[in-house]
């Protein structure tokens, strides 16, 4: 049985009136955020060519198991009439360019995703989402199929990074920021019924976006006694829209490990001595260890109490 958010709203404060707890209030607000669904297109690419085919699916990430289920479909925010999980489009035309999005009886919209359609001899295809450092992104030089291709290459700001007679993909495993910047691709081809030989090229701006920020150190206090709890954290900012990525932190005192990769971003000395004075780092990474990053150093000294009185009974002189 599947909530809509309204009527998970009414429910949630019903039960919040009945139930001190609220572990029902949970239960639905979550059923209610979780439903929303993604649109996805197969082949992966934002961009295709006229005549190209396409499938966009409506991928629901979590839901109560509900069969049979209808889907509704929405095109520049008019609706399609499908209701069929898959919408299928062959030989595309430029009036196929647009906005779409679909919905699940009961659930949320998803949020829209942009199909291009072009009438050119060449693109440079790439995914429909956004790229985020760490993920691996494969290009494609891809040109109309009336036509035959003899040679690709690709550039990035100019530069050839790549030429080959078959391949017409480009893949990078695990992009960085650094890796922004101008790509294109170039074809020479010839049409089937035609002995002449034509050079054709398109090129897109790819922006890597940071998945999350250089981390901070963060500490309690400035100055921790001997006895007492020291806490460090090691502080980043998630991009919200990567909100699901699994972070894990490790935690170092001149420059050795005081605790391993965990997921929690607090290291913790119940009681803290002298020798736990030093210049502390940490460093966070993804569960798949395509990015990792290391903070600045921070300094923190363990003040002695005794010495420290000793210091303020001494007498002026």
């Amino acid at each position: 049985m599947i909530f809509s958010h309204a009527r998970c709203v009414h429910l949630s404060v019903f039960c919040c009136t009945l139930c001190s707890l609220c572990v029902l209030c949970d239960l639905f607000s979550s059923i209610g955020g979780a439903i929303k669904p993604v649109v996805t297109f197969t082949p992966n690419w934002g961009n295709i060519l006229y005549y190209d085919d396409v499938t966009l699916t409506c991928d629901v990430p979590f839901t109560v198991p509900e069969e049979p289920r209808t889907y509704h479909w929405y095109k520049d925010r008019r609706p399609i009439p499908r209701d069929q999980q898959r919408l299928h489009i062959t030989s595309s035309r430029v009036e196929d360019r647009g906005d779409y999005q679909c919905q699940t009886i009961g659930g949320d919209i998803s949020d829209p995703v942009f199909l291009n359609v072009t009438e050119n001899f060449v693109i440079l295809q790439r995914p429909p989402f956004s790229i985020y450092e760490g993920d691996p992104l494969t290009l494609r030089c891809h040109n109309w199929r009336f036509y035959n291709a003899i040679n690709k290459k690709f550039y990035k700001d100019d530069q050839e990074i790549k030429s080959s007679e078959s391949d017409s993909t480009f893949h990078i495993p695990n992009i960085t920021m650094s890796q922004s910047g101008l790509y294109k691709c170039t074809k020479e081809f010839q049409r089937k019924d035609s002995p002449y030989v034509m050079e054709r090229s398109d090129e897109f701006f790819i922006s890597v976006k940071e998945l999350f920020s250089p981390p901070e150190i963060k500490v309690t206090l400035s100055g921790v006694i001997e006895g007492d709890e020291m806490t460090v954290r090691c502080d980043t900012r998630l991009d919200p829209l990567r909100g699901s990525t699994e972070l894990h932190f490790a935690f170092y005192r001149d420059g050795r490990t005081v605790r391993g990769y965990n997921v929690s971003d607090t290291y913790r000395v119940r009681s803290s001595q002298l020798e736990d004075s030093g210049n502390y780092t940490c460093e966070v990474r993804t569960r798949s260890d395509s990015v990792r990053k290391m903070s600045d150093g921070f300094y923190i000294q363990i003040m002695q109490i005794h010495g420290e009185l000793e210091e303020l009974n001494k007498p002026l002189i």
